[in-house]
């Protein structure tokens, strides 16, 4: 028996077409990527990594370049720059000494919390642009995305 196709071509095209609209209007009125790097000194790569390790506690090379999609001789040296910034570090596993944990240090969570203050400070301004229910459909329709995205 054939599953039930709940989709059809014109949503898909839509969801594609607003892709394209989407990508450059994140970068340019919300993420102000230019600016954590220039103000804190560290790439959006790099918050990624601090902000998966806060949340997972410890991982591995292996997992964090599965979770980026990237390959993981690309993610070693961004997890060395880290290294070498003392906001992250290495640990052997207490289970099998064979297992590389990386785990995000204290100066690493001092440094996430000050880019997630400049960005709440910057969202924060927004609702000066739009009314309140855009301001809340935004915050809905970003809870929405990430749940979904999160599932692909």
């Amino acid at each position: 028996m054939e599953a039930k196709k709940f989709y059809d071509e014109p949503t898909v095209e839509r969801i594609a077409e607003n892709i394209f609209y989407v990508l450059p209007l994140l970068r340019k009125r919300m993420m102000r990527l230019e600016s954590v790097q220039a103000e804190h000194g560290i790439p959006m790569s790099h918050v990624q990594v601090l902000a998966m390790l806060e949340e997972a506690g410890s991982m591995t090379v292996s997992e964090i370049s599965q979770k980026f999609g990237i390959a993981k001789p690309n993610i070693t040296p961004l997890v060395d720059r880290l290294i070498s910034h003392g906001l992250v570090d290495r640990v052997h596993s207490s289970s099998d000494r064979r297992v590389v944990n990386v785990v995000i240090m204290d100066e690493g969570r001092k440094k996430l919390s000050e880019i997630r203050e400049d960005l709440q400070e910057h969202v924060s301004e927004w609702v000066e642009g739009i009314g309140e229910d855009d301001y809340c459909e935004l915050a809905r329709s970003l809870d929405s995305m990430v749940k979904i995205l999160a599932k692909l």
